[in-house]
């Protein structure tokens, strides 16, 4: 399914009470849908709707025993930067950069 990235929910998290890092979540929307042309942004997504978003990850986040904090709600241009450091990290790390 093709996707438009919308934005990034900036998380610090941490596990077993130890290790803090980054664990950015990405936020996209199906290219072809009705939702693509509603929010274009991410952190203008109603409040509520911002607030479900991260009930989610902090209960799935539970079950592994991690902790989640949250540092804010960034745009688009955020998450595509991500998504390029990432591949070209994933392409580095397996010998094709």
């Amino acid at each position: 399914m093709k996707c438009k990235i919308i934005g990034v929910l900036e998380v610090v998290q941490t596990e077993d009470g130890k290790h803090a890092m980054r664990n950015d979540r990405i936020i996209a929307v199906p290219r072809h849908s009705h939702r693509e042309q509603a929010e274009a942004v991410a952190r203008e997504l109603p409040k509520q709707v911002r607030s479900e978003s991260e009930k989610f990850f902090v209960a799935t986040d539970e079950l592994e025993k991690k902790e989640l904090k949250f540092r804010g709600w960034k745009g688009p241009k955020t998450g595509n930067r991500l998504v390029d450091k990432a591949a070209k990290q994933f392409k580095k790390d397996n010998g094709k950069g």
